[in-house]
């Protein structure tokens, strides 16, 4: 699907959450799979927010506090074993909020290959 850009819409607006550490079970080798690690994710979520910047109203825009909330709980009780699938799976349910279009997303495993940083971007769109 088209952007919202590539539509010619007047605007492309876009939500950042930067820097979000969150506990995954993820890992395909033994001795990741007896616990949770840490990812940190950076998202972009592009849709027409364009609303909520005239009228000053949550209603009109993406409450990303609760998408947050939300996430956080869909996360736990589930296993991936690879950043793709992990990547794949959260774009999927953020791409169900009705305000977004678009996500970008960069996954980073800060303790894979210590002391090099391992990172994920992906891209979809509804």
């Amino acid at each position: 699907m088209p952007s919202a850009a590539d539509r010619g819409a007047p605007w492309h607006d876009r939500i950042r959450v930067s820097r979000w550490s969150v506990q995954v079970a993820i890992g395909a080798y033994d001795h990741e799979k007896v616990s949770t690690q840490e990812l940190v994710l950076d998202l972009t979520l592009s849709g027409d927010f364009h609303a909520a910047g005239l009228s000053d109203r949550l209603e009109d825009t993406l409450d990303y506090a609760t998408l947050k909330t939300d996430l956080e709980a869909w996360i736990v009780g589930r296993r991936w074993q690879l950043l793709e699938a992990f990547g794949e799976a959260l774009c999927r349910k953020v791409l169900e909020s009705p305000r977004v279009l678009e996500v970008d997303l960069t996954v980073e495993k800060p303790a894979a290959q210590a002391p090099a940083l391992v990172s994920y971007t992906l891209t979809r769109r509804k």
